[in-house]
């Protein structure tokens, strides 16, 4: 993947991951919450369906594990970079940066996790 290519990907993912979250704004109404959707479906699908579609299901599945499965990625994290360190690369570097970009873009969902007090897939009993 040429440079260019890499860094108009992860723009895209960027955006994509914005919109999607900008949906659940207050005030979005039901036309504006399609637009958002039919631009994410298009950024999606010119990466599918693109000759780098393996990194973009790559960065896909990193940010959706980062999201879903924080602990088990901070661990799968350490493993990879120890292996780095030993000269064990199991991933390529574009791989590596999409695990390091899909952890920096979950962030903000982590530490909202935190501040309320719990993980993600508790349900909160609040009255």
């Amino acid at each position: 993947m040429e440079r260019e290519h890499e860094e108009l990907m992860r723009s895209d993912f960027r955006e994509q991951t914005t919109l999607t979250r900008s949906v659940y704004d207050e005030g979005v109404t039901d036309a504006q919450a399609q637009q958002i959707s039919a631009k994410t479906e298009q950024i999606d699908q010119r990466w599918s369906d693109g000759p780098h579609s393996q990194q973009w299901q790559f960065l896909s599945d990193a940010y959706a594990d980062w999201r879903d499965r924080p602990e088990t990625m901070a661990r799968h994290l350490d493993t990879v970079e120890h292996n780095r360190a030993q000269g064990w690369d199991t991933l390529d570097e574009v791989q590596y940066r999409s695990l390091m970009q899909a952890r920096e873009l979950t962030a903000p969902d982590r530490e909202q996790d935190r501040t309320r007090g719990r993980g993600r897939g508790q349900i909160s009993r609040e009255r």
